[in-house]
């Protein structure tokens, strides 16, 4: 094979690979991206109740996604702790009922379980509720050394119509799709 003709593929591929160091570092922050709030699903959120004194216990409450939207999947994990060193209590049993703050009318009651739960040092639950409005969140615990309970308002709002995974995906595919039609113009 002549040596100048394999310089110039060389020297094309040169020139070309700095082009497309972008598409890795594009697909890991749209992989970031659209993946965190996925990870989210279980665990985490924002706390509601901070070491809330239920009985001889102390529970934190932690709501998912902070502002719940109607009729889509709310998450809620709870810790309880017991004195005097904060150790994990894992055989309480604890219900969520979900109250109308106008009505007082309850429209969900749902265990939390350790089954249920990513980290088995927690109570989760998952549950929707289907109208806009103000509500508030009891959680309802009965363990060993007694019980009690912990409340906290949330506000549901509408539903967002926005899709970002789409919108993600197509905003890929249109940069993908310009990539070639560039490359292919310059050949």
């Amino acid at each position: 094979m002549p040596i100048k003709p394999l310089l110039l593929c060389k020297q094309q591929r040169a020139e070309q690979s700095p082009r497309y160091q972008w598409l890795p570092i594009l697909c890991l922050f749209l992989g970031l991206a659209l993946g965190v709030p996925i990870a989210w699903a279980h665990g985490g959120g924002e706390i509601q109740l901070a070491n809330a004194p239920i009985g001889p216990y102390k529970m934190t409450v932690w709501l998912n996604p902070p502002q719940p939207q109607a009729g889509k999947t709310m998450h809620i994990t709870v810790g309880l702790a017991a004195p005097p060193n904060d150790a994990p209590v894992l055989d309480a049993t604890m219900q969520v009922q979900i109250t109308r703050a106008d009505t007082q009318q309850i429209v969900v009651t749902t265990p939390a379980t350790t089954e249920q739960s990513t980290n088995k040092l927690f109570y989760e639950t998952d549950f929707a509720v289907a109208e806009v409005g103000e509500y508030e969140a009891t959680i309802l615990v009965d363990a060993p050394a007694g019980g009690g309970s912990g409340a906290f308002p949330i506000t549901v709002i509408p539903a967002q119509t926005t899709n970002w995974l789409l919108i993600g995906l197509v905003a890929l595919a249109l940069v993908v799709l310009g990539s070639v039609y560039r490359n292919r113009s310059r050949a």
